[in-house]
């Protein structure tokens, strides 16, 4: 009896202890038939223009730093690739008087990567921290809205209020970053983004700029996003984003072996890929504004409505998306594309390419050649100087080469297109100076609230994202109700009537939507893309 009572001891002890071992890793098998773990150390090759200024994106505005934030820092929801808002570090949630308060409910037992744990004073304290004046969050401030209060129900609970309804707050919520209050407050604004500690799969190891971004798997990972398909950690063991500058060198990286997966394949490299041994080629789509390019009306000769449609007349995407892109872009026709789900289809109708029509309202404004060089001059232009040329800047971060086919078209009709490529910051310095013609502006997102974000007036702010200057009434009416209606149906016909005005006043210049080209080496297993292509999760990925 005595030895069975031992036996027994010793059989639950074994028990407990295999409790509480790490998860085993799953396991793949290698070329010589042995069974080893699923792993690897990922290599991701993005173009040098993707590189954030900050990866805080709580202060930084562009997709690629909440990308990056996505891989160290889980959010509340996400965006699945079916396209449906899943709960992550939210375990359920409601929507209470059309969305004039949200009541979300939190998972239990999440810690973040420094030990802290994750409740409902994290979320409120990352909230405050987004609409804090100091963080100067250039749009996840605007994108969260007129927040009123956060309430704190218990620890597991959190309700936020605003002051009107917000019906889109899970669009917004799934691109933001909860971050540890501890590591946030010990590194502060100016630091924390080389300390980024959030409750993701993988932790940051190191950023240098103009080069790379290292990130490692984080082993205590509890697998709380809702993408993961085992139980643990992620399976991959490092993932490193290498910054590319040349476009011909990053195409060519999975064959030199210098790359697993290339993220943004130029459209002349597709075929290098396509269909080949060895490879997979994955394209994804992005519902949003496309490749806009936005119009200052405030000074002349950009005030005048004639002009603005003359601009549009002499333009043709079709051959831009032919000569720059091999006809592989999407070509645009309005303030939202083709494959938004709110896409007004009566964008097509407003204009076309007919440079004859672009002449003709130009010689009505009052700009001719009088000298011959081929560049009209103003006679009699409203707040332009006689024998001033037409020449327009043209102001982008990348995909420059739109610009250098629509220079050439423009000219045809007499007016000097000067090209000039900026960086991230330059541009939000010269949206706040309000100091350029037309300037690129790209909002991603299926929700056609990004209407209200870019065109009504009351966000023509320092740090807003209303840009042009334009303000009316009825424009301002619709996107704001686009904010406040909870049908879908509804939603798109107010954004239908924003772009038929946004049109026919002609306030920007529609161009192209960009495909997101994935060059992947078939090693590269578990690789998933959201339904909105800049967004990917590593969560599942391995390397065989």
């Amino acid at each position: 009896m005595r030895n069975r009572h031992i036996l027994v001891m010793l059989i639950a002890l074994l028990l407990v202890l295999a409790g509480c071992a790490a998860p085993v890793a799953e396991e793949t098998t290698a070329d010589d038939g042995v069974m080893a773990p699923k792993g690897g150390d990922l290599v991701i090759a993005f173009p040098a223009s993707s590189e954030p200024a900050t990866l805080d994106g709580h202060i930084d505005p562009y997709q690629s730093a909440w990308l990056f934030d996505s891989f160290t820092a889980d959010p509340l929801v996400i965006l699945a690739p079916d396209a449906t808002y899943q709960g992550a570090l939210a375990e359920s949630w409601q929507s209470i008087d059309g969305g004039l308060a949200w009541t979300f409910n939190l998972k239990a037992g999440v810690t973040f990567q420094d030990g802290t744990p994750f409740n409902a004073e994290a979320v409120k304290y990352n909230i405050e921290r987004i609409l804090a004046p100091e963080t100067a969050s250039a749009q996840m401030a605007a994108d969260l809205g007129d927040v009123e209060s956060i309430e704190v129900i218990d620890d597991l609970t959190v309700t936020i209020h605003y002051a009107s309804p917000s019906v889109n707050l899970l669009d917004a919520l799934r691109r933001v970053p909860i971050w540890s209050p501890t590591a946030a407050e010990e590194h502060g604004l100016a630091d924390f983004d080389r300390h980024l500690v959030g409750a993701g799969p993988f932790v940051l190891e190191e950023w240098v700029p103009n080069d790379r971004i290292v990130f490692s798997r984080w082993d205590d990972y509890g697998g709380w996003n809702p993408i993961m398909d085992h139980e643990g950690p992620a399976y991959l063991d490092s993932v490193t984003i290498n910054f590319i500058g040349e476009d011909a060198v990053r195409a060519a990286m999975l064959e030199t072996g210098d790359a697993h997966i290339i993220r943004e394949l130029p459209a002349a490299n597709v075929e290098d890929y396509e269909g080949r041994e060895g490879f997979e080629l994955i394209t994804g789509y992005q519902a949003g504004t496309g490749l806009q390019m936005v119009i200052n009306i405030r000074n002349a000769p950009l005030n005048i409505l004639e002009l603005r449609q003359a601009l549009h007349w002499a333009t043709d995407q079709n051959a831009v998306n032919d000569l720059a892109y091999g006809g592989l872009y999407l070509v645009s026709d309005g303030p939202v594309n083709v494959v938004h789900p709110c896409y007004w289809t009566g964008a097509a109708d407003m204009y076309g390419h007919d440079p004859a029509r672009a002449a003709e309202l130009l010689e009505e404004v009052g700009y001719t050649d009088s000298d011959g060089d081929g560049i009209r001059e103003a006679h009699g232009v409203p707040g332009v100087e006689d024998g001033t040329p037409l020449s327009l800047r043209w102001t982008v971060l990348h995909h420059t080469e739109i610009g250098e086919v629509v220079q050439g078209q423009w000219r045809d009709v007499g007016i000097d297109l000067v090209l000039e490529q900026v960086a991230g910051p330059i541009q939000l310095e010269r949206r706040n100076a309000r100091d350029f013609d037309l300037m690129y502006e790209r909002q991603r997102t299926p929700d056609p609230a990004v209407l209200e974000l870019v065109w009504n007036s009351a966000n023509d702010v320092e740090g807003g994202w209303a840009w042009t200057g334009f303000v009316n009434a009825e424009l301002d009416e619709a996107v704001v109700k686009i904010l406040q209606v909870a049908d879908p149906a509804e939603r798109c016909e107010l954004a239908h009537t924003a772009q038929r005005i946004i049109l026919e006043n002609a306030v920007m210049l529609p161009t192209l939507s960009q495909p997101q080209f994935y060059a992947l080496d078939d090693s590269v297993h578990g690789f998933q893309l959201s339904s909105e292509s800049p967004y990917f999760f590593l969560h599942n990925t391995y390397i065989e």
